[in-house]
């Protein structure tokens, strides 16, 4: 919808502008931190998978220890006694067999959040096409005022140079020219001011879009096709569903924490006594096998989780509704002034042509000495007041044309 052709290194369109702000926004380089945390939290939810390795040790000594006696001397067996010291060092092992689905649940989930982080950083660059909008059309709006100006000065100039002839030969009074060098220092004093915003405003469209925007770069004039009603692409609404997405992965992880877990595991060590008790010499040992852990009742803490969830996605809903109503209330608000400017520009035109020939006859008046040069400034401050408000409406019209399609999403 926007056309822009380059003229030179120079020339800048608006969407060059909103490329470089974005491109210069410090946000932007959180893209690449989410999407290395996002990796790094699944990577951690992969290693439930690799088997646990734990080295631990023991030294202990007991008062007392399981001793056996025999009640009957004619039996001649003697029992050895059970160390009251123990030494042991241990090496554990345990690996995951089946996780209920936890493992990919986490996996999911994680995935889930990262999609919704990144494009909340989306969201938050498309805000910066309003406020480069904001910028660029008040430099194109002061350009013009100021090419108007200098119309004016010129029209001013050429009579002051007439003024000028004929008070040498003496048709006209010294004050008369006097006027009109007035009226040309006012209009310098107001091309001045309009100079110094031009350049606070040039000085912040550079630090919003960077090195690539010069302060001597000329922005021109976008070019618009016809508007209307059309598909919304706002970020957000993708922000909405991947936020969505992430709620309804985190129900689905609640639900896989009530699996089964199935685990093999094993130990191997060496100690005094190993797992002889009654062994008083230092030994190896080992022992393998599996085991099953079931949470078979959580007191319904799952189904609480999950419908903290449900509400939490209730009011995702709610907020959608309300972001629907804002960009729409926005568009209407835009369309109005779209109409307004439309209307209005056809008249400032017919303003504009019929107070150009005023001011001609005007001049003709000045010159025969038949108009005060006070009365002609009149007349040609009237002209200048219709061109601007001329050039200003067709600036503000590109602005909501601008405004209309960053709120749809289409710029």
């Amino acid at each position: 919808m926007l056309s822009g052709v380059l003229t030179g290194q120079e020339s800048l369109t608006l969407y060059d502008c909103q490329r470089m702000a974005r491109e210069n926004a410090p946000r932007l380089g959180d893209l690449d931190v989410i999407q290395k945390m996002g990796e790094t939290k699944i990577d951690q939810a992969e290693s439930s998978w690799y088997p646990s390795l734990d080295l631990n040790g023991r030294l202990s000594y007991q008062s007392d220890v399981v001793t056996v006696e025999l009640t009957d001397p004619t039996i001649p067996v003697e029992f050895p006694e059970v160390p009251h010291d123990q030494y042991g060092l241990n090496l554990d092992i345990s690996q995951n067999l089946y996780d209920g689905g936890i493992t990919k649940g986490k996996k999911s989930y994680e995935e889930a959040l990262v999609a919704a982080d990144l494009q909340q950083v989306e969201v938050e660059l498309y805000g910066i096409k309003r406020k480069v909008n904001q910028y660029y059309f008040a430099v194109l709006a002061i350009q013009e005022n100021i090419h108007s100006l200098e119309i004016h000065l010129e029209n001013l100039q050429a009579r002051k140079e007439t003024v000028q002839t004929a008070v040498s030969n003496g048709t006209l009074l010294e004050t008369e020219l006097h006027v009109i060098e007035v009226e040309r220092l006012k209009v310098m004093k107001s091309m001045i001011e309009l100079e110094s915003r031009l350049r606070s405003y040039m000085a912040a469209l550079h630090i919003i879009c960077g090195e690539g925007f010069s302060e001597q770069s000329s922005l021109g004039n976008p070019h618009f096709e016809e508007i209307g009603p059309a598909d919304l692409a706002r970020p957000e609404y993708r922000l909405f569903d991947l936020k969505h997405a992430s709620m309804e992965a985190g129900k689905e992880l609640m639900g896989k924490k009530r699996m089964p877990v199935l685990y093999a595991f094993g130990q191997t060590g060496y100690g005094k006594p190993g797992y002889n008790m009654m062994s008083e010499t230092w030994d190896y040992y080992y022992r393998v096998g599996a085991g099953l852990k079931w949470k078979i009742w959580d007191w319904n803490s799952t189904s609480r989780e999950k419908q903290l969830i449900g509400y939490q996605q209730e009011m995702l809903q709610t907020q959608r509704a309300s972001f629907d109503k804002e960009i729409e209330s926005q568009l209407v608000q835009e369309e109005a002034k779209i109409e307004q400017y439309r209307l209005t520009m056809e008249m400032d035109q017919q303003v504009l042509e019929l107070q150009k020939k005023i001011s001609e006859q005007a001049a003709v008046q000045l010159d025969n000495g038949t108009m005060t040069a006070t009365d002609y400034v009149t007349e040609l401050n009237k002209e200048s007041l219709a061109r601007i408000t001329l050039t200003t409406h067709q600036i503000m019209l590109m602005q909501s044309m601008a405004n209309y399609l960053t709120i749809q999403g289409n710029l």
